[in-house]
């Protein structure tokens, strides 16, 4: 692999849509009640918010993006660049976007807040019951993620906030706490959410449009997921992955019981407290065959692992490319992918899915890069396949699983004009067929273009 496709290749990593890495998630902190009662009623923690896995958003000149808010008025911005600190995020003299904090517009909503945690200190039965809202402690932007500690610290620089503008536990642990927030089961805060949003944005812009003129909902369509700034897009990412196994995850795989996410939402438990007879005077031990497992997977968030590969010669002239049935209509090509199956090795579970799809023999398999997928809950793991030509290795087959209408080997010269576009003389009609390629945000376009620019040595990334 050259210097500079390595290069490039760390720089998306840094930078994977969905996969960017927003916050430090410091998981160990889950577990710590005094941490999370200090950092869900502190006035500068963030919420997002969702209903059916689908996120709270607002359009913003043109846009559309995350409906992020705070529980204290006017708490500090901290999405600009600190002015000659590269990477630096702090505060240069304006507030949130949405000036108007929740504890202060909700009426009940400290009430919410004092629930939960409490519920979630003493793993209630009812902690996701009829009526209740579902949080998640995501993560804190702290200095690891690019916070300027030092540009909130200013009292000068924020007059119109009195209350401390981050979070400090134990002198070790200092940032701003960010939750999502399931509200799918609580109708009364859904609707609160939009009203308060929606006069915020009136009150910042001088208006009185409703709800829809101002474009807030929770919105369920793709186009908005793919259109996020990568920040947005992880946040998103984040809570949509957890909310959805908490969705599928209501009742124990070993015992049939209600379950409930303990641990700010980090981790499922079975409430069946059911025990066997002690035997010698042991420890009694649960009925429930997952609670008194050593170790047990279900209690934990899963992540569903899938392969996805572009499959190129030696010298990267030839790339091949597939047709799925869901994108005939579209005729986007794309790279081959499918899940990995247990026991499988990723170069194993590569080398099968090319096989099957496409009949060609793969010996030679390459670990790129990774993205997160929420749609529900996939990891993507990219890899490059190289087909060593010998008249046989490259022969295509769509006769094993049928999964494919059509593969083709393309030359790589034709697949750089559909990555550049704006290449083209727009008098080349070099694509007669209309043939596409996945959206720049998806880990198959970043393969196709890391691919593309290693056969030419350009490196735009």
């Amino acid at each position: 692999m050259s210097h500079l496709l390595h290069t490039a290749i760390k720089d998306i990593q840094k930078d994977m849509y969905f996969g960017t890495e927003v916050l430090n998630r410091v998981s160990f902190l889950r577990e710590d009640n005094e941490f999370i009662a200090k950092s869900i009623f502190h006035p500068s923690t963030r919420f997002i918010f969702f209903n059916r896995q689908q996120p709270l958003v607002y359009r913003d000149y043109g846009g559309t993006k995350l409906a992020i808010l705070t529980n204290g008025n006017d708490q500090v911005n901290i999405d600009e660049l600190t002015p000659g600190k590269h990477n630096k995020l702090g505060y240069i003299g304006n507030t949130q976007f949405f000036a108007n904090g929740l504890i202060d517009k909700i009426s009940n909503w400290e009430s919410i807040l004092t629930t939960w945690c409490e519920d979630n200190k003493n793993h209630a039965k009812n902690l996701r019951g009829e009526g209740k809202p579902v949080f998640l402690f995501m993560g804190l932007l702290d200095e690891s993620i690019g916070l300027d500690l030092k540009s909130l610290k200013s009292e000068t620089e924020a007059e119109n906030c009195t209350e401390d503008q981050y979070l400090d536990h134990q002198g070790r642990y200092q940032g701003i706490a960010y939750y999502a927030v399931d509200v799918t089961r609580d109708y009364n805060l859904s609707d609160q959410l939009v009203e308060l949003v929606n006069k915020s944005i009136n009150e910042k812009e001088k208006t009185g449009k409703s709800p829809q003129e101002n474009g807030i909902y929770y919105t369920h369509s793709r186009k908005h997921f793919l259109q996020f700034e990568h920040k947005d897009a992880s946040l998103y990412s984040h809570g949509a992955m957890f909310f959805n196994w908490l969705k599928t995850n209501k009742f124990c795989p070993g015992c049939g019981h209600p379950t409930i996410p303990i641990h700010a939402g980090g981790k499922l438990v079975c409430t069946n407290e059911e025990t066997l007879p002690p035997v010698d005077k042991s420890e009694p031990k649960f009925v429930c065959p997952v609670k008194k497992a050593p170790v047990s997977n279900v209690s934990f968030p899963r992540t569903d692992m899938a392969i996805i590969s572009i499959i190129t010669n030696r010298d990267r002239s030839k790339i091949l490319l597939s047709l799925g049935k869901r994108h005939a209509s579209a005729k986007m090509y794309s790279c081959t992918a499918g899940f990995m199956e247990p026991s499988e090795t990723v170069e194993v579970a590569t080398k099968r899915e090319i096989w099957e799809e496409t009949g060609v023999n793969c010996e030679e398999i390459q670990i790129v890069m990774t993205q997160p997928w929420p749609f529900p809950q996939n990891l993507m793991i990219g890899c490059i396949g190289v087909v060593d030509f010998n008249g046989k290795n490259e022969l295509i087959h769509l006769d094993h699983d049928n999964e494919l209408l059509d593969a083709r080997w393309f030359d790589t010269e034709f697949v750089r004009k559909l990555v550049y576009s704006d290449e083209v003389d727009s008098n080349d009609d070099f694509n007669p067929e209309g043939i596409m390629i996945p959206i720049p945000e998806s880990i198959a376009f970043t393969l196709i273009k890391l691919c593309v620019d290693e056969e030419s040595n350009k490196h735009k990334l």
